[in-house]
């Protein structure tokens, strides 16, 4: 199972990616973000990203 993080590059979407870390592996975490180039530390940290924006529904199926 895999856990989804929206808004994963903001400071409350960043504290969430922090704090699971300390319970599941990288690979189980999938960043949704709206800029891959400020999700760049996440990809270091072997997290998936995944691009999604609130604004275009369609992005987030």
């Amino acid at each position: 199972m895999s856990i989804m993080v929206t808004g994963a590059t903001g400071q409350l979407g960043s504290l969430i990616i922090d704090n699971l870390l300390q319970f599941v592996p990288a690979g189980e975490i999938i960043a949704c973000v709206r800029d891959r180039e400020k999700a760049n530390d996440l990809l270091e940290k072997g997290i998936e990203i995944r691009f999604g924006d609130y604004d275009q529904p369609d992005t987030l199926i």
